[in-house]
């Protein structure tokens, strides 16, 4: 009975051990996220509210680009120039994120960002979907949101 009890008391103690590796794998793949997406928002937003298209495709990734067909964007930006002229933009506020680590490639984080915006016309939001991997951010989803665009 003492020598089943050492065993479980060792199978036991290698399973925490085991979740506390990956913990710490997971916590090392990390990007630091104030570091690495704030300082990208900052430079993102004034190209992104200059009401054109190409800062879209130049700052998303592909598979966010093509979710869309241009027809789609050109209507996208339409309404989004319902807000006016851009003004400043305010502290960007992490409301969720991630990290994937796969077997055989490089760490992705991805991160979900809400930024107060001011235009002309008053206060509005982005929200960004970002994604780091291998020291290049890119825009996964971007949505306006202001009581102006559902006019």
């Amino acid at each position: 009975m003492k020598k089943f009890f050492k065993y479980l008391g060792f199978g036991i103690l290698s399973v925490v051990i085991f979740f506390i590796g990956i913990g710490v794998v997971a916590s090392i793949n990390t990007v630091d996220k104030e570091a690495v997406f704030e300082p990208f928002i900052v430079k993102a937003i004034p190209k992104l509210t200059t009401l054109e298209v190409t800062p879209f495709k130049e700052l998303m990734s592909e598979q966010g680009y093509t979710s869309a067909t241009s027809e789609q964007w050109e209507l996208y930006v339409k309404k989004v120039a319902k807000l006016g002229v851009f003004q400043s933009v305010g502290k960007a506020e992490l409301q969720n994120w991630k990290t994937l680590s796969p077997v055989g490639s490089s760490s992705v984080t991805y991160a979900v960002y809400q930024v107060p915006v001011t235009f002309d016309t008053g206060l509005a939001h982005i929200q960004l979907g970002l994604q780091s991997s291998d020291g290049k951010v890119e825009i996964n989803s971007i949505k306006f949101l202001s009581d102006l665009l559902m006019q």
